[in-house]
């Protein structure tokens, strides 16, 4: 049973050094941009300047080492205040700049809480209806209607500093995961100072949705099973359940989370002696997880069919559509968002299993094309993968163009950001950032492979990252989903910036 688990983790790490090592070459040769006034998410290659790119990242490898060298990552507190600082700064710079309002699903669902507020239901009652298409949109509604219950209808401000809230529980808890993996405060030093780099993800600080709101309890969740898989108290599974439930009735997509933390589970409990104590603690947290998952959607639908009178909520589009989207060749880029999964739902009438037979039918379809034309399959996978996984920006930057389009008077900050050199910065920051990033990721899968072992706790993580690149190479591609496993790369890019450290350290004083 050991050396079949230990094989199953190497292959996902073999997996992941074939991805990462994809991404780390694209990174290098070229670039994936937006173009500023359009209002698609629609990226771009552009050739990458290799010689500036090279540069930078030795000035960051040099300014690493000189901190490494001052002895600034073995202090404690110091590099983990910078991290927090920063992240604040930027994201409250952000907000009070652009003063973001919602935009496109953002807007048709602020729109929809607020028409909940005052009694109208006619999205999900109605055949047409955005929630009678996408019922699994409720519970992020209901939360809505807590946060205009609690904050006003309207006040985005509100909302933009919640995020604010979610985004600092993410980076804080990363800087305690990197430490349980590792154990090194060197480590989790460079992880802060690297976390200034994550301009993707606190750019969307300004988009009101769910990816930020349930970036937090989603990385509660696996941070509580990872020290319940170290200290066996049943109370961080307990924990860890109640967070991922919440998280994935803000976000569905946070169910790729919940398969990460059961798969792990269950392995810590194959290689666990504690014996039937141990299994009870399991199964436990195991019911927890799924009861509360469901249990939450229960009662948000229950509570929905008991104010508009429904005897049941709409089944809605079916995820196959998705599928059937995610293997479609494109006009504005292949397997992302085109519109067919809603175009098919109301072709159907509204009916979820004739849609799902009419998708069945086009992923067929799609296959038997695949088949005669093995390399153009192989063409279009591995280009869709490159799309979402070596974009840089993950979209963000196009976001903030969106966001900022709606006031008739930006502010001078906003433009610069959003339009003028700063954007220009922000964009070069981050594509530095993720070519250092998997720099030192690739360095950590290949001591992995050569050491033939990987920590339970490090195989979680990895596990949800390598779940998110198999689910969205068939599902909706969107690098703004990427956003949501590359911010778990960064302890590992951590680690093996260390290893990269110590090294020209040892020819230096040799």
């Amino acid at each position: 049973m050991f050396r079949m688990k230990r094989a199953f983790n190497l292959i996902i790490v073999f997996c992941l050094l074939v991805a990462a090592f994809l991404v780390f070459g694209t990174s290098i040769l070229t670039t994936i941009y937006y173009d500023y006034g359009c209002d698609n998410d629609w990226p771009h290659y552009g050739r990458e300047n290799i010689l500036l790119l090279l540069l930078l990242c030795a000035g960051v490898v040099f300014v690493l080492m000189v901190l490494k060298t001052n002895g600034v990552f073995k202090r404690e507190k110091g590099p983990l205040m910078f991290e927090l600082a920063f992240c604040t700064a930027y994201c409250l710079m952000l907000i009070l700049a652009i003063r973001p309002l919602p935009v496109n699903d953002s807007k048709t669902l602020d729109d929809i809480i607020n028409s909940f507020m005052s009694g109208d239901y006619s999205s999900l009652t109605s055949k047409e209806g955005y929630l009678y298409i996408w019922p699994f949109q409720l519970g992020y509604v209901a939360f809505g209607q807590l946060m205009c219950t609690v904050f006003g209808i309207g006040n985005y401000i509100a909302w933009d500093l919640i995020q604010l809230l979610s985004i600092l529980i993410t980076v804080y808890l990363l800087y305690q995961m990197t430490w349980e993996f590792f154990g090194d405060r060197e480590i989790c030093s460079i992880m802060a100072v690297l976390s200034a780099g994550m301009l993707f993800f606190y750019n969307y600080v300004t988009y009101i949705y769910g990816d930020i709101l349930s970036m937090a309890p989603q990385t509660i969740a696996l941070f509580l099973e990872i020290l319940y898989m170290k200290k066996k108290d049943i109370g961080y599974g307990i924990g860890a359940g109640v967070a991922i439930a919440f998280a994935i009735m803000l976000k569905t997509n946070c169910e790729i989370a919940l398969i990460a933390l059961v798969v792990i589970l269950v392995m810590n409990l194959i290689s666990s002696s504690g014996g039937k104590n141990s299994l009870l603690k399991a199964v436990l947290i195991l019911l927890i997880m799924f009861g509360l998952t469901f249990g939450i959607k229960n009662v948000v639908n229950s509570y929905y069919c008991s104010v508009t009178g429904l005897d049941a909520i709409p089944t809605g589009s079916p995820a196959v559509s998705h599928i059937a989207m995610g293997m479609q060749e494109s006009e504005l880029e292949d397997g992302w968002y085109n519109g067919y999964n809603y175009h098919v739902f109301a072709e159907n009438g509204y009916d979820t299993e004739a849609t799902k037979a009419a998708a069945i039918e086009n992923i067929k379809e799609t296959l038997s094309v695949f088949a005669d034309r093995p390399l153009h399959a192989g063409r279009f996978f591995v280009r869709k993968f490159l799309t979402q996984w070596a974009d840089s920006v993950c979209i963000s930057t196009h976001n903030l163009d969106l966001v900022n389009r709606h006031h008739d008077n930006p502010t001078w900050l906003a433009g610069f950001l959003v339009s003028g050199f700063g954007s220009t910065i922000m964009q070069w920051v981050m594509n530095v950032y993720m070519t250092i990033c998997y720099l030192g990721v690739v360095i950590y899968l290949i001591s992995v492979l050569k050491k033939k072992s990987v920590s339970e706790p490090e195989m979680l993580v990895l596990i949800l990252i390598f779940g998110g690149i198999v689910f969205h190479e068939f599902w909706e591609g969107s690098s703004r989903y990427a956003m949501r496993y590359y911010v778990y790369w960064i302890p590992f890019a951590a680690f093996g910036l260390k290893k990269l450290l110590d090294y020209i350290g040892e020819k230096f004083e040799k």
